[in-house]
C-alpha cells in the first residue's frame, strides 16, 4: 500500500510502498521504537520515539500540531478497527502542511 515518507534530512516528502507489516515502519523511519501522532483527518504519522535523544536530528512541523517532530516519519491511514491503510490525505496537500525547521532554530527558540 502507499504511504508517505517525510525526510527532514533531505527536505523531502515522497510516496513509498508499505507492506502492511508494522516491522517495516522501523526500517522506513530508521528507529528502534516508534510513536504515533494523529492528523485531523484520521491519518497517522509514525515517528521515532527516541528521536529527541539522538544526536544530529532534523525537525519538521505539521500544520495543526503543537510542536516540532524530529527525524524521519511515515504517514499512513487508519481504518475504523485501527488497522493501517493508505493515507486519506493527498501527497500534494501533505506537502503544503509540512515545514522543515533547522535544528538550531528549534533549540534556540525553545520549541521543544
Amino acid at each position: 500500500m502507499k504511504a508517505y515518507l517525510i525526510d527532514p534530512y533531505e527536505g523531502s516528502i515522497e510516496q513509498v510502498e508499505y507492506s502492511g507489516d508494522y516491522e517495516d515502519i522501523y526500517r522506513l523511519i530508521d528507529c528502534r521504537y516508534f510513536d504515533c501522532v494523529g492528523i485531523d483527518n484520521g491519518d497517522t504519522i509514525y515517528i521515532d520515539d527516541e528521536g529527541l535523544y539522538r544526536d544530529n536530528q532534523e525537525f519538521f512541523m505539521i500544520e495543526g500540531y503543537h510542536s516540532p517532530l524530529c527525524g524521519k516519519a511515515l504517514v499512513l491511514g487508519t481504518d475504523k478497527k485501527g488497522n493501517s491503510q493508505a493515507p486519506k490525505i493527498s501527497l500534494t496537500k501533505l506537502k503544503k502542511m509540512i515545514t522543515f525547521i533547522p535544528a538550531i532554530f528549534v533549540v534556540a527558540k525553545g520549541l521543544l
